[in-house]
Order: C-alpha cells, then structure tokens, then sequence
C-alpha cells in the first residue's frame, strides 16, 4: 500500500531529527548539558555583577530570575533562526533522495530546538525554584502566546535567512555578526521601565523586545510592560513569514538543484 505524502514527509523528518541529534549530541559525553549550562552560567555572572553594584533586584524581580526570563528565549530565538537559515544548506546532499524535500530538514531542526528551549526553560525554572525562588508565572497562558509569537516570528526570519544563504555562500559569517549586538536591543539586560520614556524608540522597533517583555509580564506580578505591543509583534511576523514563504518557494528548485 503506498503511503500519502504527508506520511512520507512525517518519517523522514523523523529520520533526519535523529540525524542531527547524533550529528549535534552524538560526539559530546556532555551533550544536552551546554544548553543549560550556557544561559544559567550568564544569568550567574550578571547576577553577581549586579549584586557587586549593590542591586539584588530589577523591576521588583531577583536579578538571577529577571535576566534568565530574557536570556533563555533570546538564546533560543538567536540559536533557532542560525540554525533554520543553514538547514537547506548543510542537507544539500540528502537532497538527491527523492523521499527528501527542502522543507524537511528545515521542519527538523525546527522540532529540535522547540523542544530544546522548553526542555531548558523548565530545567532552569526548577533550578531556582530549588533555590528558593518563585519562578511560577502569573499568566501561563500569556507566556505559551509569548513563546508561540516569538517561534512564529523564527520561522519567518528562518525561511528569510535560509534563502539568502543558498544564494550567498559567506552569508552565514554575516548573520553571525548580526546576531552579537542584537542582544542589547533586546531586552536581556534591561526592562523598558529601566530606561527613559524618550529613549524607547531605540528598541521598540525590535519585535523581540516586545516578546520578551510580554514574557516578563506574564512571569512576574510586580512588572508591567509599559510598551509591549502584541499586535505589533504579530504583524511584523506575519509580512515575514509571507515574504519567508514566497521566497521559500520560488527557490525550491534551486535548493534541489544546486
């Protein structure tokens, strides 16, 4: 009996999953332990910077618990869409297989850091709650819309970015680059009520700012985001994700053939 196409695509993402979890996690006798060992490390050294200057506290929140709601998803977002514009590019090879289309690889390293980012979110979460903190958050459903914008928001980017790498070879080296200062328009270290109303137009042009304050919003009773727009994040995501798509699909074959 021969099997639908959906069926077909459902198993070899699930073979290529496997692949990459052997090819990342294969060779480490640490593994999984780096993704949870890098943002924790970080959130500790600016905890203890931060309680060096005398603030053991940010926006009424632990310094500890207030940088690892920014770090963990900002980690996740920067590690997803790095991933997602290499995904064609570095699977070129099993390409040649009829069974394996561009869209797969890109479906499986997609899984696999989602599952990733919610394994090591709620490893940490427990962490501290081990220590004392109170990590539950005040609207859990506002913090899984939180966290569905902000995949929604890579995926676009991904399907972006992993067409523009097809196309340009040395383009991975740029998106690095990219990646290093994002992360100080992005809310990590800071709230939007740490700095002057007049200055917000720095960042509120950065989609993830916004998630990452809804985050925080979400997790913590004492803070309310005085500029997270979701509708904002939400249009910014879907004119991605349509021009991701469109380009997307006007190079498939050039991801098959080249």
């Amino acid at each position: 009996m021969a099997r639908s196409s959906l069926k077909i695509m459902r198993d070899t993402v699930h073979a290529l999953i496997m692949r990459e979890i052997n090819t990342r996690f294969g060779s480490s006798k640490l593994g999984y332990f780096w993704a949870l060992a890098e943002p924790a490390a970080q959130a500790a050294v600016l905890a203890i910077l931060f309680s060096i200057i005398g603030r053991s506290s940010l926006s009424g929140v632990p310094v500890v618990v207030f940088m690892m709601v920014g770090l963990v998803p900002f980690k996740f977002f920067t590690k997803l869409i790095t991933q997602l514009a290499d995904s064609v590019d570095a699977n070129k090879a099993l390409l040649s297989y009829r069974q394996v289309g561009p869209l797969d690889p890109f479906c499986a390293r997609l899984i696999i850091e989602v599952v990733t980012f919610i394994l090591v979110f709620l490893i940490l979460m427990v962490i501290l709650a081990w220590f004392g903190y109170d990590v539950m958050p005040q609207d859990l459903l506002g913090l899984l819309y939180a966290s569905l914008l902000l995949v929604y928001l890579s995926v676009g980017l991904g399907l972006v970015l992993c067409t523009i790498t097809s196309i340009w070879e040395d383009f991975e080296k740029v998106l690095q680059m990219m990646m290093r200062p994002l992360i100080f328009v992005s809310g990590v270290f800071f709230a939007a009520t740490m700095i002057p109303a007049q200055y917000w137009y720095v960042v509120t042009w950065n989609p993830v700012f916004h998630l990452i304050e809804m985050m925080r919003e979400a997790m913590f009773v004492t803070y309310t985001s005085p500029v997270a727009d979701p509708t904002y994040v939400i249009i910014v995501s879907f004119v991605i994700n349509a021009l991701g798509l469109m380009m997307f699909s006007v190079n498939k074959q050039r991801f098959l053939t080249t």
